[in-house]
């Protein structure tokens, strides 16, 4: 389910904010959206992820697309599931 997938994110948002503050400390107003499009095989797995997105750091997209692998999801329903989730990055937030 969706609200399964956002907790499972949201909960492993550090990582993701990680690639982002490296990447601040050289580009202090650097901000934008990194989309990545993944899926999760059947036994709950990350796979096949890429990035994207109106962020101008492709480190950082590579970084936040690479931490996706870490993540498990509980095995789906009905076989592999396609995600695609935009995360906002700011210095504010």
């Amino acid at each position: 389910p969706p609200e399964v997938i956002q907790r499972i994110i949201r909960s492993n948002y550090g990582r993701f904010r990680g690639c982002y503050e490296s990447a601040l400390r050289t580009n202090p107003n650097l901000q934008g959206r990194v989309a990545v499009s993944f899926m999760i095989g059947r036994n709950g797995t990350v796979q096949a992820v890429s990035g994207g997105g109106d962020l101008p750091d492709g480190g950082v997209i590579s970084c936040v697309s690479q931490a996706f692998y870490g993540l498990s999801f509980p095995a789906p329903e009905g076989g592999v599931v396609r995600v695609t989730y935009p995360i906002l990055f700011s210095p504010t937030t």
